[in-house]
């Protein structure tokens, strides 16, 4: 019975990423389009405390739903999950720069690479972090995690303008969120630390041989 019901919630499970991956993807690439295209014109935080990680959580629960990466050949690609992360983190990294995010304010071209490049970005993670142990995990977080609690920090700050299309109070705003960003990162890193190191859960006939001897 145990193992009918498991049956009959995989697939439920399934769907229920594939429907969360096509959401978060709406949203995500919706705040492009308008009406809604004037949330990020006008708020830093919209974009880049709600598009991006909406788009990068898209394609991380997409690679979740639908795991091609997996397979043998594109494996070898991905050893230990050093591609994937290199490449989330250079996508990642790219439109963390001031200058870029102007760009995409501006120009629709600059943006839609923009939404493509962090769904990518989330797609490469999620891959990168099924195959990587914890040593390249701890790597690359101790890496990337400074990195964006630095320009939290900068954002929040700095007496300098670095976004013409935003305010400085907008780009106050933001640089706090970073750091919030950042904290809930690292607890949501150490969380699934937790369940990688602890130990698996003995099988029914095991269980079921150790009453038997007692």
């Amino acid at each position: 019975m145990k193992r009918a019901a498991t049956a009959l919630a995989r697939p439920a499970r399934a769907q229920g990423l594939k429907l969360l991956a096509l959401l978060l993807t709406v949203l995500g690439a919706g705040l492009s389009v308008p009406p809604l295209r004037a949330l990020i014109e006008q708020s830093m935080v919209w974009h880049m405390l709600v598009q991006m990680p909406l788009l990068v959580a898209a394609g991380a629960c997409a690679a979740l739903a639908w795991p091609v990466a997996t397979g043998a050949g594109l494996a070898r690609w991905n050893r230990y999950g050093l591609t994937g992360f290199m490449l989330a983190q250079c996508i990642t990294a790219y439109w963390m720069i001031p200058a870029l995010v102007d760009r995409a304010v501006v120009l629709p071209g600059a943006d839609a690479a923009k939404v493509l490049t962090l769904w990518l970005a989330g797609a490469a993670l999620r891959q990168a972090w099924v195959q990587a142990p914890l040593a390249v995990q701890l790597f690359f977080l101790g890496y990337g995690l400074p990195m964006l609690a630095w320009l939290g920090f900068y954002l929040a700050s700095t007496n300098l303008r670095l976004c013409n299309a935003y305010s400085l109070e907008s780009q106050l705003r933001t640089g706090q969120g970073l750091v919030a960003l950042t904290v809930v990162l690292g607890l949501a890193w150490a969380w699934s630390l937790r369940r990688q190191l602890a130990p698996p859960a003995p099988a029914a006939g095991t269980q079921r041989a150790a009453v038997d001897v007692g």
